[in-house]
């Protein structure tokens, strides 16, 4: 990226900023610095005129999602037009800065003094490496204007359920063969560079007598921990509620969808086991749910988890609405196994919204779910105001693969006992 650090936002980041590790696919670009115009406007309206241009948008949507574009044309330009107008009036002075990088066009890199300026109460924070670690944010300054003015928000986010080589997927074959694919992975083994288990399923449906899982997780990981960690202490430190989403579910939806071809003898049998090496991990966020819950005895929170039915059920109904909306279908994965647990990743960032019924939310997870966030904050345009403050999964003790990715012997787990101590 040729871009040189002194001509940057980042001019005056520390080395320890500027040389963290991380592992992310290559969708970064540097964005110049550049004169600030109407679309720079809009993030940076207050009071009625933001409030009058969230009306205006969310007309605008409706239309679209009703597919009334040619009735309504009239309203919409006359819509467009007056957003033009509050949008020329704003001060871009404020706006101009030097270049930056996005990632994925949606997250811009952020040093933790930027988040400092951007949410003032993130100052009194504190979790590992908070000053050396890079933060990918979108939105923070509307979230922050929303703490300010005393509004409802919350703070929403977590870990995956479990990562590479925790939890292993065996197929028993007619001749008493068994083939092993890593259940996160969806691989036989490091060397394959693609999934394969859904194409092995289709292929061999016919031999497949049986489906097992062995579960290697016993302990959570540090990552785990402190994903977890950073829920409770911005949602302290901000006054927000907080909702912890575990993605077991997810998780069997996409079983299910694989091994839709296999008789339906074993596909019931395939789910019990599975949700018999679900509960354990279950369970172990319980518990690290319950110890910060007595930690942050002021902040209302709730899990949510396959488990966890009422709450589940809440949150299918309260998706509804805009899950069915004819734009949601072009943004979810074209894969059919993908299609149910997509859905979830896409509205889980909601789940504020649907539970507790608070518009101004904040995403704090994983720099992998910037695709998720932007298709929310899509979806629920005009409804919620949805910011992110993502963050990348720190790199092992093996020096390049993630602690989620990496083999068990370097995945950083972390005893019960020793949760004071983090």
């Amino acid at each position: 990226m040729d871009i040189k650090q002194s001509e940057t936002i980042y001019k005056d980041s520390s080395n320890d900023f500027i040389r963290w590790p991380f592992s992310a696919a290559d969708f970064f670009e540097a964005v110049a610095g550049k004169e600030p115009d109407l679309n720079d406007a809009e993030a940076l309206l207050e009071g009625e005129e933001k409030t009058e241009i969230e009306k205006i948008n969310s007309e605008i949507k409706s239309y679209k999602d009703s597919k009334n574009t040619i009735e309504n044309k009239d309203r919409i330009k006359e819509l467009r037009i007056r957003k033009r107008e509050i949008l020329s009036n704003v001060d871009l002075s404020k706006a101009k800065k030097g270049s930056s990088i996005f990632y994925k066009t949606f997250v811009e890199i952020n040093d933790f003094k930027m988040i400092e300026e951007k949410l003032p109460p993130f100052k009194n924070v504190r979790w590992p490496f908070r000053e050396q670690m890079p933060y990918f944010a979108a939105g923070i300054e509307d979230f922050a204007r929303a703490v300010a003015n005393g509004e409802k928000t919350a703070i929403t986010g977590g870990p995956c359920f479990f990562g590479e080589h925790e939890v292993d997927m065996i197929w028993t074959l007619r001749d008493g063969s068994q083939k092993i694919f890593d259940f996160t992975t969806r691989r036989r083994s490091t060397e394959d560079r693609v999934s394969q288990e859904a194409e092995f399923t289709k292929q061999n449906a016919d031999d497949v007598v049986d489906v097992s899982f062995k579960s290697h997780k016993k302990l959570l990981t540090t990552e785990e921990f402190d994903s977890i960690l950073y829920l409770f202490e911005l949602a302290r430190a901000t006054g927000s509620c907080l909702t912890l989403p575990i993605v077991d579910a997810s998780y069997q939806k996409y079983l299910n969808a694989m091994l839709e071809p296999l008789p339906q003898e074993i596909r019931l049998r395939a789910n019990e086991r599975f949700r018999e090496v679900a509960r354990p991990v279950i369970k172990m966020y319980e518990e690290l749910f319950e110890f910060f819950k007595k930690k942050y005895p002021e902040v209302e929170c709730k899990l949510m988890s396959g488990e966890t039915k009422e709450l589940l059920d809440l949150y299918y109904e309260k998706r509804t609405p805009f899950v069915s909306k004819p734009s949601t279908s072009r943004i979810i994965s074209g894969i059919q196994e993908k299609v149910e647990s997509v859905k979830d990743y896409i509205t889980l960032p909601a789940l504020p919204y649907y539970f507790y019924g608070v518009k101004n939310i904040l995403e704090v997870d994983y720099l992998g779910e910037t695709d998720s966030f932007w298709k929310c904050r899509k979806m629920h345009k005009g409804t919620i105001n949805l910011s992110a403050l993502l963050y990348p999964i720190r790199i092992s003790s093996d020096g390049w693969r993630t602690l989620f990715s990496t083999e068990p012997e370097y995945k950083e787990y972390i005893k019960k006992e020793d949760y004071d101590k983090r």
